[in-house]
């Protein structure tokens, strides 16, 4: 005879493998609706002033008028400038952010690039939640303690022109994921 504990205890795991697979927000099933989603690595995460890092980052479901990727780091680092590649199966595309600017209120680094969601899509194919990676160097200039790597994705915007569609003064920037970041100076 099972205990009264163990009895909560499996309605709580069959309740949960229950909600487990309606699928996230907005009713089961339905696809994902938003700019991209997006995960960031970067490594290693810990550097002296000079060394460099790999940042990653990971986008999926991108939306039809593509998406504007929004990448934050502290000014302590510094983008390597033509280090950034978006690769797509086994496809590399050159790309270069739109946007390179630093925010002096806050202090940090802004990254913009602007991504068509026709450099997802595999030839010739309807839209399939296209995905792919992006990576770029970031070097460490300036001590940064306990530093974050931010991403965000938003929905390009056809009525803009990407050159103006970023304003630094209000980045409308909400981190959809982070990773850690330390510059060490000896």
């Amino acid at each position: 005879m099972k205990s009264p504990l163990s009895a909560v205890s499996s309605i709580t795991t069959l309740v949960a493998l229950l909600f487990s697979g309606c699928g996230g927000g907005g009713g089961g099933g339905e696809s994902f609706v938003g700019a991209a989603t997006v995960v960031v690595r970067t490594a290693p995460n810990r550097i002296d002033s000079g060394d460099r890092t790999l940042t990653t980052i990971e986008v999926g479901s991108v939306h039809e008028n593509g998406v504007a990727l929004k990448i934050r780091f502290p000014s302590g680092l510094r983008y390597v400038s033509g280090s950034s590649l978006l690769v797509v199966d086994s496809r590399e595309i050159d790309i270069s952010p739109t946007v390179n600017s630093i925010s002096r209120a806050e202090s940090q680094t802004y990254l913009v690039f602007y991504l068509p969601q026709n450099l997802f899509k595999r030839a010739n194919e309807p839209y399939k939640g296209e995905s792919g990676t992006v990576t770029l160097q970031l070097e460490g200039r300036t001590e940064v303690e306990r530093g974050s790597i931010d991403v965000d994705a938003d929905v390009d915007d056809p009525a803009e022109n990407n050159a103006t569609e970023f304003d630094i003064e209000a980045p409308e920037f909400i981190s959809e994921s982070s990773a850690s970041i330390e510059v060490i100076v000896e």
